[in-house]
């Protein structure tokens, strides 16, 4: 028990079951149909940082144990290798995204297809790739692009998740789209940029 990395933790078991399931994607394996960009590699990232999360946690836990006792210095220790931890699972998820985007070729195809990410990563996507074709909307000729969201039949509860912060967003940005799909896309009407 004397540092966050719980070697005999149930923290460290793959099984355990404290994970939020909303924290992080399933595995390949238990998401049916996914799109082909979501590799081996991609779930394997993924898969590293859950278990930087869950090694965050056990620290956060750890640390305010430390200091509920009294141990100020050790729950100041403790909460710097939690930030550590967080660094490492930021840093492996942005691989992972960076991956996943970097195999669609949006910046030629004017499509972006946002399975796989987490919430923040689609909304940061979505918004780069608007901006990119607003701005190429006059060179390239294209008057509209495509933003594939899911309809929400890989979330955990089957409700979409990501649609209605990209929706969000559209709206926030005037963009001019429609629902197309079965509800798991928008076609963006393009405005060219100033």
């Amino acid at each position: 028990m004397g540092n966050c990395f719980g070697s005999s933790s149930a923290v460290d078991s793959p099984q355990h079951p404290s994970r939020p399931a909303t924290t992080l994607p399933p595995s390949k394996k238990q998401r049916k149909g996914e799109q082909a960009f979501v590799t081996d590699d991609v779930i394997a990232l993924r898969d590293q940082a859950s278990t930087y999360h869950e090694k965050l946690v056990h620290c956060a836990k750890e640390s305010q144990d430390a200091y509920k006792r009294g141990d100020k210095g050790k729950a100041h220790t403790l909460s710097e290798q939690k930030k550590k931890w967080k660094t490492k699972q930021d840093d492996t998820n942005k691989k992972a995204s960076n991956l996943i985007l970097q195999s669609q070729n949006w910046q030629t195809s004017g499509e972006i297809d946002l399975h796989g990410l987490f919430v923040n990563e689609a909304i940061d996507a979505a918004t780069a790739f608007l901006k990119y074709w607003c701005k190429k909307s006059n060179s390239k000729n294209r008057k509209t692009v495509l933003v594939i969201t899911g309809a929400g039949h890989h979330s955990s509860d089957h409700k979409a998740v990501i649609r209605p912060k990209v929706e969000e967003l559209l709206q926030q940005q005037d963009h001019i789209y429609e629902s197309v799909n079965g509800n798991g896309a928008f076609k963006v009407t393009l405005k060219p940029s100033q």
